[in-house]
C-alpha cells in the first residue's frame, strides 16, 4: 500500500519481487520490530517533553475491547514547552494498557505504576480527569481520591461532556419521558427490521434519517428527536404507506397504524417540542465543550448560562411549545387539542369519606405539563447545578488567570525585564526588583491566591 504513494519504498518492493535483493524488510517480524521502535521513539519524545514541562495532569478512561479485556487509556496533558516562538496547552496519549482490577484501588495503582515506569512523579502532578463512575470519581475509594491522597495539588475534574449525558439520562426517567423516548425507539426498531421497510422510509423522509437511540450516547437522543420534531408529517406517510404495502403482516400493520396514531396526539407533539429545545441548547455547550481551546471560565458561563435557559424555559416553555406544536397538528391535519382524561381509578373509601370518583382534578394540559414538562425541566436543572458545582468552584479561584487586568500584565512583564536583564546573581536580582516602587499586584490576584490557598489546606485536611 505504501509503495502506491512513495517512489523509493515502490523501487524497493520491485527489487524485493524480483529477487534482487534478500533484505527487503517487508516481513511481518521484522515491520513489528520497525512499529515498536518508531512507536518507543515517540514515546521518549512525549516523556522528554512532559520532563520539560515538570507539572502535567492526566486524563484516563476504561472501556472494554472486542476481546472482553479491560483497557485503559492514558493522556498526558501538559504546557508545552518545546516550541520557541509560542506557548500551546497539548495532550499526548501515552498508550492503552490492559487490566485486570477496575475497582478504584486496582485502577489507581496501575496509573501510579505507568507513571513512575515512565519517569513521572506524581508529585507533579496537577490535574486529574475522569469520568462519572464510582471507581473514579468515588469520593472515599475512588482514582481521584486516592490521587489525592498522595498529591493534594492533583485536583480532579470530571468529564464535561459525560456529565451532561448524565444530566440527559436523569431528566428522561419520569414515567411520560420513558414513554416518549419508546415511540422513538419503536419508530426505528420498525422501519429498521428489514431492507425493504427502510426503503419505504427514505422515499418518504428525504433529509434527516431516524436514528437509533443509545443510553452512553445522549446525542443520538437529539438525532433521533430532530429527525421526528422537524419531519413528523412525512414519517407519518412512510407508517401508513407501510401499513397498506401488499403483503405485510398483520403485527406489522398493526404497529404501524398504532404508531401513526401516537404521532397526532397532541400530547406526543408538545413532547417532542419540548425535548427538542431542551436537547438542542444542551447540544450546543456540549460541542463548544469539546473545542481544544476552551478553558475553565468559558465552560463556567456556559454552563451557567444554560442553566439560565432552563430557568427561563422552566417558567414560560411550555406554552411555547403549544404553539409550536399547533403547527405540527396543522401539518398532520389534525385538531391541536388534548385528548381528554381517562376516568380516574381511586381506591375504595370508607362510608364516612367523601366519594371523588370521576372528579378530573387536572385539565389534559396541565396533566402533561406535571408529569412531564415539570420532571423533566427540574431534574435538569438539579442534575447539572450538582455536577458541575466544582468546576463552578476552581473557576473561582482560578478564573482570574483568564481574566487579568492589563496593567497587571505589564507589570508582570516589566517584572521580568528587570529579573533577566542582568546577569547578578539571583538574590541581588530579588532584592532589586523589591525595591522597585509602583509595583503591585491586583487586589482580585490576591483574593483567588487566599482562595487556592484554602482550597489546598482542605484537601490537605481531608
Amino acid at each position: 500500500m505504501l509503495a502506491k504513494f512513495h517512489p523509493v519504498m515502490q523501487k524497493h518492493l520491485a527489487l524485493a519481487i524480483k529477487g534482487d535483493t534478500s533484505d527487503h524488510y517487508c516481513g511481518k517480524n521484522i515491520q513489528n520490530e520497525l512499529i515498536d521502535l518508531m512507536s518507543q521513539k515517540v514515546n521518549d519524545e512525549i516523556i522528554n517533553r512532559v520532563l520539560k514541562a515538570v507539572y502535567y495532569s492526566i486524563i484516563a478512561d476504561c472501556t472494554p475491547d472486542i476481546s472482553r479485556k479491560e483497557q485503559l487509556s492514558l493522556t498526558i496533558r501538559i504546557v508545552d514547552l518545546s516550541l520557541d516562538i509560542r506557548v500551546e496547552i497539548k495532550e499526548y496519549v501515552l498508550g492503552f494498557f490492559s487490566v485486570s482490577d477496575s475497582t478504584g484501588l486496582g485502577l489507581s495503582e496501575v496509573l501510579i505504576e505507568l507513571l513512575t515506569k515512565h519517569g513521572l512523579e506524581i508529585s507533579n502532578c496537577r490535574g486529574q480527569g475522569y469520568d462519572n463512575g464510582s471507581n473514579m470519581k468515588g469520593k472515599n475509594n475512588g482514582v481521584q481520591k486516592r490521587i489525592l491522597n498522595l498529591n493534594p495539588l492533583a485536583l480532579y475534574v470530571p468529564c464535561g461532556n459525560h456529565s451532561l449525558n448524565l444530566v440527559i439520562s436523569d431528566s428522561a426517567r419520569s414515567v411520560k419521558s420513558i414513554a416518549f423516548f419508546g415511540i422513538l425507539q419503536r419508530l426505528y426498531t420498525l422501519f429498521s427490521a428489514s431492507v425493504s421497510r427502510w426503503k419505504i422510509l427514505i422515499d418518504h423522509v428525504k433529509i434527516l434519517h431516524l436514528k437509533k437511540l443509545c443510553d452512553t450516547r445522549w446525542e443520538a437522543k437529539i438525532s433521533s428527536v430532530k429527525a421526528v420534531r422537524y419531519q413528523v408529517g412525512d414519517v407519518h406517510d412512510a407508517l401508513i404507506a407501510l401499513s397498506e404495502i401488499e403483503g405485510c403482516n398483520p403485527e406489522t400493520a398493526h404497529e404501524a397504524i398504532t404508531l401513526g396514531e401516537q404521532l397526532k396526539d397532541f400530547s406526543f407533539l408538545v413532547s417532542i417540542i419540548v425535548c427538542y429545545d431542551v436537547l438542542f441548547q444542551v447540544n450546543i455547550v456540549s460541542k463548544t465543550l469539546q473545542e481544544k481551546d476552551m478553558d475553565i471560565t468559558q465552560c463556567a458561563k456556559l454552563l451557567k448560562s444554560c442553566c439560565s435557559f432552563l430557568e427561563n424555559y422552566r417558567k414560560c416553555g411550555f406554552k411555547d411549545a403549544i404553539i409550536k406544536a399547533k403547527d405540527l397538528a396543522i401539518e398532520l391535519q389534525v385538531e391541536p387539542v388534548f385528548n381528554p382524561l381517562k376516568r380516574i381509578i381511586r381506591v375504595k373509601r370508607h362510608f364516612d369519606e367523601p366519594a371523588h370518583d370521576g372528579i378530573y382534578l387536572f385539565s389534559p394540559e396541565k396533566k402533561l405539563e406535571i408529569d412531564f414538562f415539570n420532571p423533566l425541566l427540574d431534574t435538569s436543572l438539579i442534575s447539572m447545578r450538582e455536577r458541575f458545582i466544582q468546576l463552578e468552584n476552581y473557576s473561582e479561584v482560578w478564573g482570574f488567570l483568564y481574566n487579568v487586568d492589563v496593567e497587571v500584565v505589564e507589570r508582570v512583564e516589566t517584572l521580568n525585564n528587570v529579573i533577566s536583564s542582568s546577569g547578578q546573581d539571583l538574590f541581588d536580582q530579588l532584592k532589586l526588583t523589591l525595591n522597585i516602587k509602583n509595583i503591585s499586584l491586583h487586589s482580585c490576584v490576591l483574593d483567588r491566591f487566599d482562595g487556592a490557598a484554602n482550597m489546598n489546606s482542605q484537601y490537605k485536611g481531608d
